[in-house]
C-alpha cells in the first residue's frame, strides 16, 4: 500500500519512508505520554513529549535538505 501511495504521488521512497517514520514516532510519543499522564507522572508526560518533538524534527532534516536544494534549483 505504501509503495502504491508513493507511485501515485511520484516521490522517493526515502522520503516516503521517512515520513512514516515521523508519523510513528508522533503516535508513540503521544500515547506514552498520555499513560503517564493517566498515571500521575505529568513531568515525564512532558518530558517525553518534548523527546518526540524532537526526534521528529531531527528525522525530517534529510527532507528539510532536499526542500533546500529544490529552491536552490528554481532560484539559479
Amino acid at each position: 500500500t505504501v509503495q502504491a501511495i508513493g507511485a501515485y504521488i511520484q516521490v522517493q521512497h526515502i522520503y516516503l519512508g521517512t515520513l512514516l517514520k515521523m508519523i510513528g514516532i508522533a503516535y508513540i510519543a503521544e500515547f506514552a505520554s498520555g499513560i503517564c499522564k493517566d498515571a500521575g507522572y505529568g513531568t515525564v508526560a512532558q518530558q517525553i513529549e518534548i523527546l518526540g518533538k524532537l526526534s521528529v524534527m531531527f528525522a525530517g532534516i534529510p527532507i528539510l535538505f532536499a526542500v533546500i536544494e529544490q529552491m536552490q534549483t528554481f532560484v539559479k
